[in-house]
């Protein structure tokens, strides 16, 4: 198939559902070969430079059809390569070799630079072919896409580096620690474990009081990996084998209990102080710390035991935490961008992803445009389903940031005795279950953008320390006095009145006027109602697609109806209705089935007359105000909840608070 015939979203599916679940060297061969499957060009490559100058380059994945061939290095002098290395896009149709003769026998080529995320040009990605071939822009954005990706993952590999140093590090403190190291394998005691609970159906501590002997068999079944010559000397034996037998036959029965069920408990790190005679009958005073290795996280089958004398604790003791604790650092990191990256990968991206042709939505993306080079505070305002998130990304996309995250808050969604962690992180120990350190969101952002959603419903005691974010870039983690300076792009969204807010003395005004440098306000459904037809067409082709049925037109007096609705739930409720449509429609004609557009409150109250006053001019406004009140005046004003007047209503609470506003409803006091 050529590309020109490829559909660009089918192109982009393919080789994102191909390459969301592999990193490393996996994630270039299956980027190559799902981009030739794509495509149908004939030849793929993916490089990074080979050297400081960047004159030459090396293959990561050469691949031909559904071969892949041998990786080699090769002079950018003379190819179109060089073009591209110099950080610009490259395209030629037809009669390559002409313009460059080393590539004889290639006559289209396509390629696009692979950037660091600090804009360094690190390889790049290029397509060709033998005979004639075109690619058109979309194709070309998707390529660019995922040549960010392609960055990533380089930056990955070399942060991988990193950890295999500190592997090295960790194993020359190890050998040549004076402090005395064993490392530790209970992976057949835990399977044994298991094994005892099941069939006594008790606990563990239950079955060591009863019975005794267990303890014994389950401290043999304890391998000894390594032990360094340090830990030989601290108990006087020779070899690692008298070593073990000394172990097995000197701690029992209690310490091993004790230890067995402090294991079992999932303590993590623990360290006491105890006497010992060692193999030749010195009495010793040690201090013993054991730390379950990092690379097996909520997992005791392995640990690593130091034993030092006291005086000199503290100076080994250090390095080797040290060690171990960079490691943890790097790993957690490391899966954290992982997971941000995914599922920025697995987010469904399009060129068409804001739907709109009306005029008022025109002057949001102007301002979209105004604001997206700058590094400005961005406060998007608008009820919920408008699509502030996207919003959000389009700035985030078509900045200077957009090579790194997009890291996503949701306010509302965490509980409040959890959201500091969540944005600033935490160490080790900082509170209860905080068993290992967290990075947080804002960490996580640095050089990038961090939206927070929902910024309204922020508990005013962490509102200062945003402030303080905002204003001089800098944190702690929870439980740590060590500050974190970091750069980042803040974008804020709201469904609130955020200067009622202030107001009422629920939201703090110098962090409202903070975050409301440029705000954008993100329009109801029902002010761009010229959208609707393009929304439709836009989500029977989505969920189409996902359940296989193809629809095609729709009636007009199904249109009209949409047309006709307020949409309390904006375009996220469209979807959801148009979704249902596409499920039940039995041809390529959408099918709204029972669903007629019933305004929520407005039309409630058309069947509810107010009493006891006069119409007035009988405007809807006035029946809606007058049900509005009576609603609340049921539940004692209660908004929220089951049993709140957004509930009976059928509204979104904020938006319910919304319409109050508008008709000046105020609780009596």
């Amino acid at each position: 198939m050529k590309p020109e015939s490829r559909d660009p979203n089918e192109m982009l599916r393919i080789i994102s559902e191909g390459t969301a679940a592999v990193v490393g060297g996996d994630f270039f061969r299956s980027l190559a070969y799902h981009v030739i499957a794509s495509t149908g060009i004939r030849y793929a490559i993916v490089t990074e430079c080979a050297d400081l100058a960047k004159s030459r380059v090396r293959t990561l994945v050469y691949i031909e059809r559904d071969q892949f061939l041998d990786n080699f290095e090769y002079e950018l002098v003379g190819t179109p390569c060089e073009i591209v290395m110099r950080g610009e896009n490259y395209y030629c149709v037809a009669d390559l070799d002409i313009l460059f003769p080393k590539e004889k026998g290639i006559k289209s080529y396509f390629g696009v630079p692979i950037f660091l995320s600090n804009g360094e040009v690190i390889g790049h990605i290029a397509i060709f072919d033998t005979v004639q071939q075109s690619f058109d822009n979309n194709q070309l954005n998707i390529l660019k896409i995922f040549a960010s990706r392609a960055g990533a993952e380089i930056e990955r590999k070399r942060k991988d580096d990193i950890i295999k140093a500190n592997m090295v590090r960790y194993k020359n403190i190890f050998d040549f620690s004076p402090v005395g190291l064993c490392e530790e394998d209970f992976s057949e005691v835990k399977i044994y474990i298991e094994k005892l609970k099941a069939e006594r159906k008790a606990d563990l501590k239950t079955i060591f009081d009863i019975h005794p002997e267990e303890i014994s068999k389950c401290w043999s079944m304890i391998k000894r990996i390594r032990v360094n010559n340090a830990q030989l000397d601290v108990f006087e034996v020779n070899t690692e084998d008298e070593y073990a037998q000394y172990m097995r036959d000197t701690y029992m029965p209690a310490p091993a209990k004790g230890l067995l069920l402090t294991l079992e408990g999932g303590e993590m790190v623990f360290e006491r102080e105890t006497e010992i005679i060692s193999a030749k009958g010195q009495k010793k005073s040690i201090k013993v710390k054991r730390i379950v290795l990092p690379e097996n996280k909520n997992d005791w089958s392995r640990s690593l035991i130091s034993c030092v004398d006291i005086t000199n604790l503290k100076r080994t003791q250090y390095d080797l935490k040290s060690a171990l604790d960079e490691l943890q650092l790097l790993k957690e990191k490391l899966e954290a961008e992982n997971i941000y990256l995914q599922q920025e990968i697995k987010h469904e991206h399009n060129f068409e992803e804001i739907i709109s042709s009306s005029a008022v939505f025109k002057k949001v993306l102007s301002k979209i445009s105004q604001v997206a080079d700058t590094d400005a505070t961005v406060l998007i305002l608008g009820e919920s389903g408008t699509g502030k998130e996207l919003i959000a990304r389009a700035i985030h996309s078509v900045s200077k940031r957009g090579n790194r995250p997009l890291v996503k808050v949701n306010c509302a969604a965490l509980p409040a005795n959890l959201i500091e962690s969540e944005l600033f992180g935490h160490e080790k120990g900082a509170f209860t279950g905080a068993i290992a350190q967290k990075i947080g969101r804002f960490e996580l952002a640095h050089e990038g953008t961090i939206f927070l959603d929902e910024i309204g419903e922020m508990p005013l005691d962490l509102q200062s320390k945003l402030l303080r974010v905002l204003q001089e870039g800098e944190f702690e983690r929870v439980g740590s006095s060590k500050t974190i300076k970091i750069d980042v792009r803040v974008i804020a969204a709201t469904n609130r009145e955020l200067q009622e807010s202030v107001n009422n003395k629920e939201f703090r005004s110098d962090l409202y006027y903070r975050l409301n440098v440029f705000p954008i306000s993100s329009p109801p459904l029902r002010e761009r109602r010229e959208d609707i037809p393009l929304l439709v067409n836009h989500f029977c082709k989505k969920h189409g697609m996902k359940i296989g049925r193809k629809i095609t037109s729709i009636t007009k007096q199904a249109l009209d109806s949409l047309m006709e609705y307020d949409w309390p739930g904006n375009v996220r409720e469209l979807e959801n209705i148009i979704e249902r449509a596409v499920i039940i429609s039995t041809s390529n004609v959408l099918e709204l089935g029972e669903w007629r557009p019933v305004n929520s409150a407005t039309t409630q109250m058309n069947s509810h007359p107010a009493k006891g006053e006069p119409k007035k001019s009988g405007k809807l406004e006035e029946v809606e105000r007058e049900h509005i009140l009576e609603t609340l005046k049921k539940v004692n004003w209660k908004i929220r909840g089951e049993d709140g007047a957004a509930k009976i209503l059928e509204l979104n609470p904020t938006t319910l608070e919304a319409r109050m506003k508008k008709l000046g409803i105020l609780r009596p006091k």
